[in-house]
């Protein structure tokens, strides 16, 4: 790592070469300053992903650090001689030290980090505090059961040595007290979160925690959040919005508390605590403020230096590449990629920019069938324009459209290339005309969830066809002539058909209808379902047209005479014009087994379809063979003459024929020159606008839950300017992002500057630190070495490892020659490694072992946690209580609750855990499989009766929650209740039910998602969403009590349904003697 120390001295020498955009920077208070600490005069912060210090009189800076890697959460030492931090280095974050001037620095954690998270789920790693004897480092950890996104509060030696929790299950944002014995907190971190003034269940409250004793105590009970608590003196502050923007509060017992900034624009973000003083965020800015006058005052801070974040550099995009086509000859591809239109050979010739136009982005480009025109869309002007470029006219530029406010979907050409065809975000689909630029509106699907994204052409160039829903939801194709004007359903709704694409002829219309009902039988009980429901479909556009079912038959010709030949040659061969009446008539199945179809294409021999990644040729007959095109496919597209594919397998893109067994690497286009000069600042402020504009056009709500939309884009336009690294424009979008105030409204990273990732290797084991030098093993991970994702290494057979070895040496290393034993696993992950284990901290009667390690513990600690909770309550109620744990509503929960709930139907009673229910699927299914009852039993000779269905649970229920409890988590303890199938014990869930189903992303792979729809109930009110679901029994797990190995509201569960089941006994099932006399 490079270190600067001497930036200032070399920025003024330098001072005459700067440009006058960066001298204005330097003459202005900066901003965009993070996660700052103070001490005495002296300030540190994050300003574009390095670490600062700055004096807070002169508002003179020093660079500390230089390194791609982002640095966060700097803190000084209680002395001010040191700054501890976090750093992503080698790719993975771990806490470092070093002097206050940059110098000795030092690693002190090697334990892997659990990788890179969306913004919203923050950093592991994260430096909280100091201890006041400055000889340790308090630091938040994601080394939990509960997902990678819950932390612990760890402490590590500044001098070196290995880490260890403390008494703490969970913890937010924390500093100690000035005597180290308390330490304040928010048991729940969110301070990430892209979701302002939430009032759900995971809105915080801040605790005290007394290590001495192991007692906790709440502090805050207020609906708003309370968070990031401070402790400065005897007074402890902490940031609330219960006056809706975050604002700083010192605290009183058993009064309210005494509101000390007032802040309206901007919210106070993370404030830290030093002597006498606490620093914060605000819009950008750094406060600090006065414990004793209780004033704030915003410093005046100037960095100074070359900002290289922002510098332009040049990069190969064709990993950017958003949208291609082929032109009709097949020599050329088009491609839009990283905002710009980008023209590349097949074979022979230079790449060309075809638009450099840095300030605007370029999507959807199309060329026209007679390779003249391409069709784009450019926000150049600020919104979404079609634009037309004529390349017989040097390529001049038209714009067709001027009233963009909605996000519009790809044009499509008409066959006669005078029109193009769209639609946009308000479910509308028009048509446009290229010399008028007139727009003609079509139709609107107000049944349409995923918006009306399938529209094609005749090849006649007047009839159109598309996708529309019924009320039913099952689609249907439409259709639209230009010359009546009429919208008219060509197929009806009891089956739903999609992907239409004509033939090039325009006599046929092909398309895949789901009309098969194939039963799948489970391999556990008697149940089923319906899958590869699709087939595809032909039929003649109208009643004068042969559908491919005409039986055939070989005759003798007959010679014509000249005059019947004439004749013969003036006749028209039949009209490809749509005609409704008896359509479905004339629908006929092409020659493929019921499957998964979509994708498809009409080409001379046939029509092109995409199946579980293979690009399949479906022939012109119904009794025709299928041909495999190419395999790997993800996405394709055709020529508008039918002639040449263009294919999309991974990375790489080809350009084939519509024949079988196509070579794609043998036709893989050269994306080499595919090179573009970016300009970070232009390319930041088009994805700032981008980013509003998606939850703008996006969002469930419209009105945007009654926020001026415009007026928030104005508010932060200028931190949007002051933009320096990549990471700052993600803070400032999800800021934009909270002000909606919603769940489910998220941001991701794109193209993030970072450093290559060291996989540090795990032994599936709790290590602690023996005063001997080596390492004892505390704890040893089951896992389920059977399963790859839950293999624990010192587990596996013939290890022979267990609880109270000690680990003496790694690959030979002595484990005393590190001050962390995690550095002796660095670079180790699935590769073969020596252990040197033994029965005590020393040689004798030592042994060497293989392992593997692996690269996170995440799993296998939850399994523990899972195992022991299901061990406790089958203790607590000897054995008449099952216990399922259900991690998400995803693919994880399903098989959780299908694997566990099922062997457990026999329990007179059943308890389902959704606490840390981290959401995923709209738990339909999981809550039929929990309210199944029996419906009656059979006996069989020999055996007891057995029920139907064989697997439903007819006994008492409870489901435990807590503020973890999201989204699907959210939903299943709302269904569970509506079932009326028990109580709900914990507390309040979090309150996210408006859920995400999709849109469009930046240009450099980041996004911003936007939730498109929420929950109602029956009765059509808004429920859940910003308040969670309320528990019938309040329990709140206290951390001492957990920590102890408790839990409280499994105990109080387990109380409820021993009480249900002496209150209600279930009767034992008495067979009667079978009949014996029958007609008597």
């Amino acid at each position: 790592m490079k270190l600067r120390t001497l930036l200032t001295a070399i920025a003024v020498a330098v001072a005459p070469a700067i440009s006058p955009m960066v001298a204005a920077y330097q003459t202005q208070d900066t901003r965009l300053l993070r996660f700052p600490d103070i001490h005495k005069e002296s300030v540190t912060f994050v300003y574009a992903g390095d670490i600062y210090i700055a004096n807070t009189k002169t508002g003179k800076s020093t660079r500390l650090t230089d390194h791609i890697g982002f640095e966060t959460f700097p803190k000084f030492s209680p002395d001010g001689s040191q700054i501890a931090f976090s750093a992503q280095y080698n790719g993975s974050r771990q806490v470092y030290v070093m002097n206050r001037d940059g110098s000795d620095l030092k690693q002190l954690t090697y334990y892997n980090d659990v990788g890179v998270m969306p913004p919203r789920g923050g950093f592991d790693y994260r430096v909280l505090d100091w201890t006041p004897d400055g000889k340790h480092i308090v630091f938040r950890a994601n080394r939990t059961p509960y997902g990678q996104r819950v932390g612990r509060p760890y402490i590590v030696p500044a001098a070196g040595g290995l880490e260890q929790p403390l008494a703490i299950p969970e913890t937010g944002g924390g500093m100690l007290s000035p005597d180290g014995k308390q330490y304040v907190y928010t048991p729940i971190d969110r301070e990430f979160r892209t979701w302002k003034r939430t009032r759900g269940g995971r809105a915080q409250d801040v605790w005290v925690y007394d290590l001495e004793n192991n007692k906790s105590k709440q502090l805050t009970t207020n609906r708003a959040t309370d968070q990031q608590p401070t402790w400065v003196n005897n007074n402890i502050y902490y940031v609330s919005d219960r006056e809706y923007t975050l604002n700083l509060y010192k605290h009183q017992d058993g009064k309210n508390p005494i509101k000390v900034t007032n802040h309206s624009d901007f919210d106070v973000l993370w404030p830290s605590a030093g002597p006498n003083a606490i620093v914060y965020e605000n819009g950008g800015y750094l406060y600090r403020f006065d414990d004793a006058t209780q004033q704030s005052e915003k410093l005046s801070i100037n960095v100074q230096g070359n900002r290289e974040h922002t510098m332009a550099y040049s990069k190969n995009v064709s990993d950017f590449i958003d949208s291609m086509d082929v032109s009709h000859d097949g020599k050329r591809v088009l491609f839009t990629a990283r905002g710009e239109l980008f023209s590349v050979p097949v074979k022979n010739g230079p790449t060309r920019n075809l638009s450099h136009t840095p300030k605007g982005r370029e999507i959807s480009a199309t060329w026209s069938p007679n390779g003249r025109y391409i069709a784009y869309m450019s926000d150049e002007t600020g919104e979404y324009e079609i634009y037309l470029k004529d390349r017989a006219n040097n390529n001049q530029v038209k714009q067709l459209t001027s009233n963009g406010s909605i996000w519009r979907f790809e044009p499509v050409w008409s066959p006669d290339n005078k029109k193009l065809l769209f639609s946009d975000q308000n479910h509308t689909l028009w048509w446009l005309d290229i010399k008028t630029g007139k727009q003609r509106k079509i139709d609107t699907a107000k049944y349409n969830e995923d918006g009306l994204t399938s529209y094609i052409w005749s090849p006649n160039s007047e009839d159109i066809v598309f996708v529309k829903n019924n009320e039913n939801r099952y689609a249907s194709l439409w259709h639209y002539n230009l010359k009546d004007k009429r919208v008219t359903r060509l197929t009806d709704d009891m089956s739903s058909e999609t992907n239409p694409a004509f033939s090039p002829d325009g006599q046929q219309l092909y398309f895949t209808s789901e009309r098969d009902f194939n039963l799948t039988f489970s391999s556990y009980e008697f149940d089923y379902m319906f899958n590869n429901a699709t087939r595809l479909y032909s039929v003649a556009v109208n009643s004068k047209i042969k559908p491919l079912n005409t039986p055939l038959s070989d005759e003798i010709s007959i010679v014509d005479s000249k005059a019947d030949k004439d004749d013969k040659k003036s006749a028209k061969a039949p009209s490809n014009y749509i005609e409704s009446n008896g359509f479905m008539s004339r629908v006929v199945a092409l020659n493929v087994p019921a499957g998964n179809y979509g994708a498809l294409s009409g080409v001379k021999d046939g029509v092109l379809t995409l199946s579980a990644g293979e690009l399949k040729l479906v022939p012109n007959a119904v009794d025709g063979e299928v041909a495999t095109i190419a395999a790997g496919v993800s996405n394709y597209k055709v020529s508008a003459n039918a002639e040449h594919i263009i294919a999309r397998a991974g990375k790489n893109i080809s350009v084939i024929k519509p024949e079988a067994k196509q070579d794609l690497k043998a036709t893989q286009l050269n994306l080499q020159d595919m090179v573009l000069k970016i300009d970070p600042q232009t390319e930041w402020a088009q994805m700032y606008r981008e980013g509003w504009r998606t939850l703008r056009d996006w969002f469930y709500d419209e009105n945007h839950h009654g926020q001026d939309w415009d007026a928030i884009l104005a508010r932060y336009q200028p931190m949007a300017d002051a933009i320096a690294h990549r990471a700052d424009l993600d803070y400032v979008l999800s800021e934009i992002a909270g002000e909606i105030n919603s769940g489910h409204i998220y941001v991701n990273s794109g193209d993030m500057p970072t450093s290559p990732r060291l996989q540090h290797g795990l032994l599936g084991a709790e290590i602690s630190a023996h005063k001997s030098g080596s390492v004892k093993i505390e704890t040893i991970f089951k896992g389920e070495n059977w399963h790859e994702n839950f293999r624990s290494p010192l587990n596996e057979t013939g290890i022979n490892a267990n609880v109270g070895d000690y680990i003496i040496a790694v690959n030979g290393r002595s484990v005393k020659s590190v001050v962390n034993f995690y550095e002796l696993l660095e670079n180790t992950q699935g590769k073969s490694v020596e252990l040197l284990l033994s029965k005590s901290p020393s040689l004798k009667n030592s042994w060497k072992v293989m392992v593997t390690p692996i690269a996170s513990e995440t799993g296998l600690r939850y399994l523990q946690w899972a195992q022991s909770r299901a061990e406790y309550v089958n203790k607590l109620s000897d054995g008449r209580i099952g216990y399922v744990h259900l991690p998400n509503t995803h693919y994880e929960g399903n098989r959780s609750l299908f694997k566990n709930f099922l062997p457990q139907t026999n329990k007179e009673a059943m308890i389902i855990d959704d606490r840390y229910n981290g959401g995923g699927f709209i738990p339909e299914h999981m809550i039929t499989w929990l309210a199944r009852k029996p419906l009656n039993y059979w006996k069989r000779r020999g055996v007891e009766p057995t029920k139907t269905p064989q697997f439903a649970h007819d006994g008492p229920k409870a489901m435990l929650i807590n503020g973890y409890s999201s989204s699907g988590g959210d939903a299943l303890p709302y269904y569970f209740r509506q079932a009326g199938l028990g109580k709900l014990i914990g507390t309040r869930t979090w309150g996210g039910l408006i859920g995400i189903s999709g849109n469009p992303g930046l240009v450099d792979g980041g996004s911003v998602i936007a939730a498109t729809f929420r929950i109602l109930d029956n009765e059509g009110n808004w429920i859940i969403e910003n308040e969670g679901v309320s528990p019938d029994i309040e329990v709140i797990d206290r951390p001492e009590l957990i920590q102890a190995g408790q839990d409280p509201s499994i105990e109080r569960a387990v109380k409820e349904l021993l009480k249900e089941l002496k209150a209600n006994p279930k009767k034992p099932l008495v067979v009667p003697a079978p009949p014996s006399e029958f007609g008597r």
